[in-house]
């Protein structure tokens, strides 16, 4: 996972985190097989992961699964087109899908326009936990 500086707002008398500001541009983007992804998790959260995705033209995630987090993709920008359990989904701008653990997924941009997605790991992202298949 990636660090950056993000402004906490902390209650004094149980020195729990309340609010966590990310700040976009101190998200430094970085390359996973051809997708760009900015991590966007907040310090001292542990209960669930945050990224979002820049799936450019003719991008694709390979199939895979997690057997450890749900994952909840929202889409910002532009149309991804999701096979998942063996369905086609297209999601569009302001679409959400669920894709519970397990289940395996892939997905891809059809269009000539870069998509983003925002993607939720519920509990957080854990590479050891994904499994990819051969493509």
């Amino acid at each position: 996972m990636r660090s950056f500086e993000s402004a906490c707002i902390v209650h004094e008398q149980s020195r729990k985190t309340l609010v966590t500001h990310i700040r976009y541009p101190e998200a430094e983007p970085f390359d996973f097989r051809g997708l760009t992804i900015r991590e966007l998790t907040p310090k001292g959260i542990d209960t669930a992961s945050f990224a979002e995705i820049e799936v450019p033209p003719g991008a694709s995630h390979q199939t895979a699964r997690s057997i450890r987090s749900d994952k909840v993709y929202y889409c910002t920008q532009g149309t991804v087109l999701f096979r998942v359990a063996g369905r086609e989904i297209k999601l569009n701008t302001g679409d959400l899908l669920l894709i519970p653990k397990g289940d395996w997924f892939s997905y891809r941009n059809d269009t000539d326009e870069i998509a983003r997605l925002f993607l939720v790991h519920i509990p957080p992202f854990d590479l050891e936990h994904e499994e990819f298949q051969d493509e």
